[in-house]
């Protein structure tokens, strides 16, 4: 192992040891809540260690995240005003994710990488509406998990409510509403495949 990776290491775990009574308070709160406010819990402390600046924060938030989502590599990411909405999260080693994103149920595999400002939602059916003398607030919708492949990349502003395959570019700004398979390039509102890679030569066609 290099210096590098060593320095690296030993400041994660001085940050370990930095939100520890963090993640004990989280965990005691949570506990207290009804289960089906634990997700607002969650974003309280989600909202406060997102406005933590430069290299400190990078470090205090993958500690913390480390301790309280579902999976939160060590070797991965997370920039400064990035949200998480709920803790059913997975975040697969050297997954990068930019500044401002927010981040509902999602399993996001290695090295993964998000602009900046990309919304992950729960699915695309979190809210029902079929009821016009109901408010919207108050139907029941359906929270699911959004997968996004390995090595795939996010552009940023884009909004994300269905899976990505791996090794696939979402153009920026972009709006997924349906899944979208491995090795493609896709864009627009609603996203379209735009390019494929040729399996033989690599190359985008």
């Amino acid at each position: 192992m290099n210096p590098r990776s060593l320095a690296k290491l030993a400041v994660l775990a001085a940050a370990k040891g930095t939100v520890a009574p963090l993640v004990a308070a989280y965990r005691i709160e949570r506990a207290l809540w009804p289960a089906h406010r634990a997700d607002h819990v969650l974003q309280t402390y989600s909202q406060v260690l997102s406005a933590l600046p430069g290299l400190t924060g990078q470090f205090v938030r993958r500690a913390f995240y480390g301790a309280v989502l579902t999976e939160c590599h060590a070797d991965s990411l997370i920039n400064w005003g990035t949200v998480f909405s709920t803790a059913d999260v997975r975040i697969a080693r050297g997954v990068y994710i930019g500044a401002r994103c927010m981040v509902g149920r999602a399993v996001l595999a290695e090295h993964v990488t998000l602009g900046s400002n990309v919304d992950i939602l729960s699915g695309k059916n979190q809210h029902g509406f079929d009821d016009p003398d109901v408010p919207v607030q108050q139907q029941e919708g359906r929270y699911e998990h959004v997968h996004v492949g390995t090595n795939s990349w996010i552009g940023n502003g884009a909004i994300v409510m269905a899976d990505v395959g791996a090794r696939s570019v979402i153009a920026a700004g972009a709006v997924v509403t349906r899944a979208l398979p491995d090795d493609v390039i896709a864009g627009g509102n609603p996203a379209k495949v735009l390019k494929r890679r040729d399996p033989e030569t690599k190359l985008w066609v």
